[in-house]
């Protein structure tokens, strides 16, 4: 489809009044601002980008602290589905906008931080208990007041807790002094110690060497260890109850404000986006410079929004390198967008190739992966995501579906469902007798007879040709459009040419039997075979002497109108001796080896389709056979597992190849043929948002509205990519 249609447009402005300026832009999302700052700084855009900076750390440290997720994940898609809400903030200005978050943004930031908080205190008290229960365990069955021994005025007395392998070291080095172990758990020994006065200091250095020190209690706990560990246990269960009750309390906090803060968060972004873009406009210290691009369609409402200043619009040409690209595809092909930016996003003067995509995904998928049971699977597997995701999550589903109703409809064609054939079940038997049945089980693979490997082979390559074809096709009318008609004329029509001839040369092989000599008439036998594909297409006069003949006659031709178009062009560019006679010797090896060979094998690389349709039915084949011989032996359970656990898999590991081997074929045959993917995305000034919407407050409401309702008609022909 062609792209939108833009137009460049300068705004020139006191720089003073820059701030108004870019709150019209926002105003207008759909501009592509032009990146180019000056070293003169604007006080106030520059106070509104911290405030806004400000705002939106604040709200990202809720967002983690709650572990809210910005994008709902694929499972929780699946089973709990995204939030669908989208919150409308009526604001006149960036400014206003910020004010609002702000304050829609404070109650739940200072809960957040209220519970967040209470949380940490009870954790960290929590932590306290439970080390002290660890201390106080080995001395719990002690049941007396520890501050006593403390009062002796002769003697010196008290309580170690040391590790179990230390305790004959240390009773070595107290000789003399009393020492009895008074309980003990799994890694230590608890010692009571009593000694003169006059050794108190040696027992406290010898114990320091362990790196023990003497037993004490925490205040505000009894100095009785067994009373005390008793309080211990008492308040890890009540802190372990309230640690408990105050989870339950920010899981339901989170489960009320996750919407609402998904949107201040976006809001905020937004804004801080928009000003970080804009912060240093171009221009003098007095004078600002906004250049950007907007849809053509855009224009009036553009004029409208810029009228107190300043206002120069002007139309892109095709030729300008700088210009952005807004692609516009209907809601279904804009989903394979995604596959377009792999290889890069068009210019200006390039087709864009997603609705072309969008038609043969499905079928190179499909034909990949042939079984209207897992294709079905599939395709409700997507349409769940559709329906239930938002962002990305929702365009992956549409993809998906795509890919699986494709792999349903080849299904019906192949007669493949589970693996086994379509006539094994009895709920398709009326459909065997519409006027679809006919094409039910038409490319049969099931017995993967030689037969049936080599009709799936020669379709696979058939699609192929389709595909190479169209794509020479697009090269030979962008050539035309780049105004290179000369290079289209004697380098890309001959390649179609030269490409259809070596088709029709290897179909005319086919055709005689293989006999490559003697299709020439140059053994004395004449082939009068039809000719698969062309005789039916072209009538039954398209024998295969009369194609070869003609095939090898437009290929020779194809490459004398290919080294003629060198030589003119080199003539043109001359730089004279060697250089030209070894620029010919490439050209002559380029069309008369190069090009065919490279011709033959990207025709062959797409035998890959078949290829992995048989791999497929040979997978299922392997896996049924399985279950057959398990229900044999009566294990009907094994059976049901093996079918059960041989599908899912067979549809997530082959899944995903075919998906590899899908982008492959555009990456590497039929993109580098004629599409560059150099161009620039469109960017709107206003990010694409999930779960908010801007309702800005105008001086004109009808001026307003009007913008709305433009708005909304570029953004249904607009796309900015699956990512956004």
């Amino acid at each position: 489809m062609p792209l939108v249609k833009l137009q460049k447009v300068s705004l020139i402005l006191p720089r003073k009044e820059a701030a108004d300026a870019i709150n019209r832009l926002a105003e207008l999302e759909w501009f592509h601002p032009i990146n180019k700052e000056s070293h003169y700084t604007n006080p106030d855009i520059d106070d509104l980008l911290l405030d806004a900076s400000r705002l939106l750390q604040s709200i990202e440290d809720v967002v983690k602290s709650l572990n809210i997720q910005l994008e709902t994940g694929v499972l929780d898609t699946m089973f709990k589905g995204a939030p669908n809400i989208k919150t409308k903030l009526v604001i006149s200005d960036l400014e206003d906008l910020i004010k609002d978050l702000e304050a829609r943004s404070k109650p739940i930031i200072e809960e957040a931080r209220s519970l967040l908080t209470e949380h940490n205190r009870v954790s960290k008290v929590l932590e306290e208990y439970k080390g002290i229960r660890e201390v106080l365990r080995t001395a719990s069955n002690i049941n007396m007041n520890i501050d006593t021994m403390s009062m002796m005025k002769r003697f010196y007395a008290s309580i170690f807790i040391v590790g179990k392998n230390d305790v004959a070291e240390i009773e070595r080095s107290l000789e003399g002094v009393y020492v009895k172990s008074i309980g003990s758990s799994e890694l230590n020994t608890t010692l009571l110690v009593i000694s003169t006065r006059e050794d108190a200091e040696k027992v406290v250095k010898v114990f320091r060497t362990f790196d023990v020190h003497p037993f004490t209690i925490p205040k505000g706990l009894s100095q009785n260890p067994s009373e005390a560990y008793a309080q211990v246990e008492k308040g890890i269960a009540e802190y372990e109850r309230k640690k408990e009750e105050v989870e339950e309390a920010i899981e339901r906090f989170k489960a009320n404000v996750t919407p609402t803060m998904l949107s201040l968060h976006e809001g905020a972004k937004a804004a801080k986006d928009v000003l970080e873009t804009m912060r240093k406009p171009a221009g003098t210290k007095n004078f600002a410079l906004i250049e950007g691009y907007i849809p053509a369609s855009m224009e009036k409402r553009f004029r409208e929004l810029s009228k107190d200043w300043v206002c120069i619009v002007e139309d892109v040409s095709e030729d300008n390198p700088d210009s952005p690209t807004l692609m516009q595809n209907p809601t279904y092909m804009r989903t394979f967008e995604v596959i377009t930016s792999q290889q890069g996003i068009p210019v200006r003067k390039e087709n864009d190739p997603t609705p072309m995509i969008a038609f043969v995904w499905p079928v190179f998928y499909g034909l990949m992966f042939a079984d209207f049971g897992q294709g079905f699977l599939l395709f409700l597997l997507g349409m769940l995501l559709r329906v239930r995701g938002v962002g990305s999550i929702r365009s992956w589903g549409t993809l998906l579906a795509a890919s699986g109703l494709g792999a349903t409809i080849a299904g019906l064609i192949t007669g493949e469902v589970f693996g086994w054939h379509i006539d094994k079940f009895a709920v398709f038997e009326p459909l065997l007798h519409t006027q679809l049945g006919y094409i039910i089980g038409i490319l049969d693979v099931s017995e993967l007879s030689i037969e049936q490997v080599l009709r799936v082979l020669e379709v696979s390559v058939a699609i192929g040709v389709a595909h190479l074809v169209s794509a020479f096709i697009l090269r030979i009318i962008k050539g035309f459009r780049e105004g290179k008609g000369f290079e289209s004329i004697t380098v890309h029509i001959p390649s179609l040419i030269g490409y259809l001839s070596v088709v029709a040369l290897i179909l005319s092989a086919i055709g005689a039997g293989y006999d490559v000599i003697g299709m020439f008439s140059l053994t004395g036998i004449r082939h009068e075979e039809p000719v698969p594909w062309i005789t039916p297409i072209l009538g039954d006069w398209a024998r295969v002497e009369i194609v070869a003949d003609a095939a090898v006659t437009a290929l020779i031709a194809s490459m004398v109108i290919q080294l003629l178009g060198h030589m003119i062009e080199a003539r043109r560019h001359a730089h004279g001796g060697e250089g030209e006679e070894s620029g010919m010797i490439g050209a002559v090896m380029e069309a008369f080896f190069i090009r065919p060979l490279e011709w033959l094998s990207h025709t062959i690389s797409y035998s890959r389709l078949g290829i992995m349709l048989i791999v497929h039915v040979a997978l299922m084949v392997t896996i049924n056979s399985a279950y057959i011989q398990f229900e044999s032996q009566g294990n009907i359970g094994g059976g049901i597992a093996v079918l059960a656990g041989g599908n899912l898999g067979v549809m997530m590991l082959e899944g995903l190849i075919v998906y590899i081997q899908a982008i492959r074929l555009h990456l590497y045959e039929w993109f580098p043929k004629w599409y560059s993917g150099e161009g620039t995305e469109f960017r709107k000034i206003v990010p694409r948002m999930l779960y908010t919407i801007f309702i800005w407050e105008g001086k004109d409401k009808a001026m307003r509205d009007a913008g709305d309702d433009e708005r909304k008609r570029v953004a249904r022909a607009s796309s900015s990519g699956i990512s956004g």
